[in-house]
């Protein structure tokens, strides 16, 4: 899977501190790890990134930065605080950023939990008068401080006040004796994430393959999951061809859904895979897939579904669900894979479809 959700009942800090190192990231009451994301249509790797803060060095810039915003406006660091100004501020900040947000404050920290796991502080930066013009939320673990929301007053985006929260925290948490900051991912490809890396060059990010962090100046030659799996499905297409079989490349959008809801785990987990014989129109259809750890692929038989969406704003629109039929087999070659999609290519459906009630 390309997305793993759990929901701890607990979660001391210094287990907060090994998701971190891990990879996961906070969503609401779970913790949540993903290769790839959907982001404004398009399919992106996430790669997630930290800074240590040891020796923290932060550059010329930014130090001009923090002290111009640290001379016009006042910090404070405390506990959250869920109001009527807090909340009138994040929806300003909502209907200009870019992605799909939290319809509130309650629903970003809660979700649809009632419970509260996690140790959640506060910065807030505000003008001369006492207006609040941002404010950011953070986790704190033992050794770690993980960055969760910065909301900033749209009309002051040119005083890059996102970016100094984030600087601020980092600085705070280098101050409090902490050893990481960890911002989320960035999108490679899209350059709405990237001032994350403004945060200096001793940033780091997580190998999405080798598990291991990584200074951010290797990030330009890494292999990332997208381009991974294209390349493997195209191998594998080529293979297919060569014997006569038409496949065609298909992304699939809503391959979060079995990580986030147990009821939907028939549905396929794979953001993209091919769709073989795309000509014979119906139902069901067979699809290759790769896995991208054990460096092999899947054969599976997929059911389209007509399904309803309900947005963030409870408006429905309809959806195409591709449930996991049957699970055929998984192959090292591609000539091993060709033989048995020509096998199985006039194969029926079978009658149930496993983790369908």
């Amino acid at each position: 899977m390309h997305v793993r959700v759990v929901r701890p009942e607990v979660l001391p800090p210094e287990d907060l501190d090994g998701y971190l190192a891990g990879g996961w990231f906070r969503i609401g009451q779970a913790m949540m790890t993903c290769r790839v994301v959907l982001f404004d249509g398009q399919l992106r790797p996430s790669v997630w990134t930290r800074l240590p803060l040891h020796d923290l060095a932060l550059s010329r810039n930014s130090r001009k930065l923090l002290a111009r915003n640290l001379a016009r406006y006042r910090v404070e660091v405390g506990s959250i605080t869920v109001d009527d100004e807090r909340e009138a501020l994040y929806q300003r900040y909502r209907s200009n950023a870019r992605g799909d947000r939290s319809p509130t404050l309650d629903d970003f920290l809660y979700g649809d939990s009632d419970r509260d796991v996690f140790d959640t502080r506060e910065l807030t930066l505000r003008d001369p008068g006492g207006r609040l013009v941002a404010f950011s939320w953070f986790d704190l673990g033992r050794d770690s401080l993980q960055s969760l929301l910065g909301v900033y007053e749209p009309s002051l985006a040119r005083d890059s006040l996102g970016l100094t929260t984030l600087l601020v925290e980092a600085r705070w948490a280098a101050d409090q004796g902490l050893l990481y900051h960890y911002p989320g991912y960035v999108l490679p490809g899209d350059p709405s994430m990237d001032y994350k890396l403004r945060l200096g060059d001793q940033m780091e990010f997580l190998d999405p393959f080798g598990k291991d962090w990584r200074t951010i100046r290797a990030l330009p030659s890494a292999r990332l999951p997208t381009a991974r799996m294209e390349e493997q499905l195209e191998v594998a297409k080529r293979s297919l061809s060569a014997i006569g079989v038409r496949s065609i490349l298909r992304r699939y959008p809503w391959f979060e859904a079995p990580a986030w809801q147990p009821d939907l785990s028939a549905c396929v987990d794979q953001p993209m895979l091919l769709e073989c014989f795309p000509e014979r129109a119906g139902g069901t259809f067979l699809a290759v897939t790769c896995d991208l750890d054990h460096d092999r692929f899947g054969l599976v038989r997929c059911l389209r579904a007509r399904a309803v969406t309900r947005g963030r704003t409870d408006v429905e629109t309809p959806i195409e669900l591709w449930l996991v039929a049957e699970r055929i087999g998984t192959y090292q070659s591609t000539e091993e894979l060709a033989r048995e999609v020509t096998r199985r290519g006039h194969d029926r459906l079978p009658l149930k479809v496993a983790g369908l009630k």
